[in-house]
């Protein structure tokens, strides 16, 4: 989403090379859909330009996709009083932290 001018085609250029188009409303706001079929992660670049009515096309701009999806939940193995650790299982690279009854805390990053 964004603004520009009002009549103006906002083209977005997808990682895959898919591309999509929106008009620029009299308000001056913009809204492209995101194809269906593309799968955003997080740091993907996209591609802005702008078109006006007479087909002048101008520079792009770009914006990178920010990660906001929740990673999975981590399996805790089942903890003792004799045990010396929380263990479990994650996804390889996010970092794990364990807050203990007194509110300290602990973190671990998931291994391989």
């Amino acid at each position: 989403t964004g603004t520009g001018v009002a009549g103006d085609t906002i083209t977005v250029k997808f990682p895959d090379g898919h591309t999509a188009t929106a008009v620029v409303q009299p308000d001056g706001t913009w809204t492209v859909t995101i194809p269906a079929d593309e799968d955003l992660k997080g740091d993907e670049l996209l591609t802005v330009t702008a078109t006006d009515p007479a087909g002048n096309e101008s520079p792009s701009t770009s914006v990178t996709v920010t990660d906001t999806t929740a990673p999975n939940l981590p399996t805790v193995n089942p903890v003792t009083s004799e045990d010396p650790a929380v263990t479990g299982v994650g996804t390889p690279g996010n970092t794990i932290t364990v807050t203990f009854p007194d509110g300290s805390t602990g973190t671990a990053v998931v291994q391989p």
